[in-house]
């Protein structure tokens, strides 16, 4: 019987090198899929400190691009018609307090006229029993007695009013220290000067915009995950960031927040496969204690598939 002989050439090797070839293909693709890769832009929490009262920029302490630690001052108002009016509110007090002192006399005098009208309509009650003395007389002096009453009613509200208007004044007077207070506008905490919005010798409305601040040692950007690939994404979980045009510099972020509605992929990062995708928003929060993270700066997010 012949021996059958088998020809390199045959089909069969052929097609057990295609074979093996996609498995491999396969398996890279599998070890690749162990990651996602998404797309990001930098940024950051910026903060635009605004004046909180009106007057004009004698001081101006902050220029863009510099630091300011928190509670450092960025700029200061004029604040001299202020400080009359604090003086003048310092003599109505005293004023006050001295029609106080006077009304608190005239109430101790018409006390002690009372007391004194008290003492004789009762002797003179006394007197009436006995026959000694006249109604007339009791009845005056019993008119006497309610006129010292009404008196000392009428010198209470007096009184009354004085420290009405004292609490007024002393309430315009705590307005006027804290104008005073917030006509130095300092920085409520650690960062840069992106934006100045004013100029020495400016006059400021309240509310007027001074400047944008930044905290920059803390960026985030955001990436949008496409619904089969949300399982995979855990909130708390640590990614890769690497920077564009960078090869051999990566950041460690994390994912600080995961969208639960769902939207279309924005316009900015539309792509003919990915235009009518619904897509999950997530924020990747990136310490950036070298600096070298910009805002604006593109980025790529490396994800490990979690499950």
């Amino acid at each position: 019987m012949p021996i059958l002989q088998i020809n390199p050439g045959f089909p069969y090797f052929k097609n057990l090198f295609l074979f093996l070839l996609l498995s491999f293909i396969c398996s890279c693709s599998e070890e690749k899929s162990a990651h996602m890769t998404f797309s990001g832009i930098m940024d950051a929490d910026i903060t635009r400190v605004s004046s909180q009262t009106h007057g004009i920029i004698k001081e101006l302490k902050i220029d863009e691009g510099m630091e300011v630690g928190q509670g450092q001052t960025l700029a200061s108002v004029e604040t001299e018609s202020l400080g009359y009016q604090l003086e003048q509110n310092r003599s109505a007090i005293e004023e006050l307090g001295n029609q106080y002192k006077a009304t608190l006399s005239q109430l101790e005098t018409a006390k002690i006229e009372k007391e004194n009208i008290g003492i004789k309509y009762n002797r003179f009650l006394t007197l009436l029993q006995s026959k000694a003395t006249s109604q007339q007389n009791v009845d005056d002096l019993k008119t006497q007695l309610d006129a010292a009453n009404e008196r000392i009613k009428s010198i209470q509200s007096s009184m009354d009013v004085v420290i009405s208007k004292r609490k007024q004044i002393e309430s315009g007077a705590k307005l006027i220290k804290k104008q005073v207070k917030d006509a130095t506008i300092t920085s409520p905490f650690s960062g840069r000067v992106l934006v100045r919005y004013v100029e020495k010798g400016e006059l400021l409305a309240a509310g007027s915009p001074v400047c944008d601040i930044a905290d920059l040692s803390l960026l985030w950007t955001k990436i949008y995950i496409e619904e089969k690939s949300l399982p995979f994404i855990k909130l708390g979980q640590n990614v890769q960031i690497k920077i564009d045009g960078i090869d051999d510099k990566t950041l460690e972020g994390r994912v600080s927040w995961i969208s639960d509605k769902s939207e279309f992929t924005p316009k900015t990062i539309l792509t003919e496969e990915t235009k009518a995708s619904l897509v999950f928003s997530a924020k990747i929060i990136v310490p950036n204690n070298n600096g070298i993270l910009k805002i604006g700066m593109p980025v790529s997010v490396i994800v490990q598939r979690q499950i």
